[in-house]
């Protein structure tokens, strides 16, 4: 289920982005192209290079760069990424989940940062980013269920699902 609404709100975005386009070739406007093949990134900081570029853009230019941008200490930068990411959760819904959402994407950029800072590794040899899109491609699918779940509890319980845990739904019978 979760594979198919990864499937569906691509489909959604890319969607009325294509359309948007279309529209405004009729006007005589260009618009950029928003999506480039998000779900085949090998990284968190790739994937928000391709998916939803636009707002991605809004973010950098009216949040990012104003906190600061990389033109900060390293604690401040890794602080303002953090803003980034939550702030957009914020602005997909007034819910934790979607806060779950932003900072799990948050949390992810900075650990492959810090990753690709602290080893000599060659992260663009051939096996790495196969490894790099199967791991991206887990965490974006985690981070959707935050993003499609109604509430924490929820998500909770639909993680508990998806890994084989045993959990008492009774607990939650309010929310289910």
């Amino acid at each position: 289920a979760l594979l198919l609404f990864s499937l569906q709100i691509y489909a959604d975005f890319h969607g009325y982005s294509l359309i948007a386009i279309g529209v405004a070739k009729l006007m005589g406007v260009n618009l950029m192209d928003n999506f480039r093949t998000p779900y085949f990134a090998f990284s968190i900081k790739d994937f928000w290079s391709r998916w939803h570029r636009s707002l991605s853009n809004w973010f950098r230019d009216y949040l990012y760069i104003p906190l600061g941008g990389n033109k900060v200490s390293y604690f401040r930068w890794m602080i303002n990424i953090m803003i980034v990411f939550v702030v957009s959760g914020v602005w997909h819904g007034a819910n934790f989940t979607f806060i779950v959402w932003g900072g799990i994407h948050g949390v992810m950029y900075l650990a492959e940062q810090v990753m690709s800072r602290s080893t000599s590794v060659n992260w663009s040899s051939s096996f790495f980013k196969v490894v790099g899109w199967i791991k991206t491609f887990f965490i974006i699918n985690l981070a959707w269920l935050f993003f499609r779940s109604d509430n924490l509890a929820k998500a909770y319980l639909s993680l508990c699902k998806m890994f084989g845990f045993e959990v008492d739904a009774n607990r939650y019978h309010s929310v289910v």
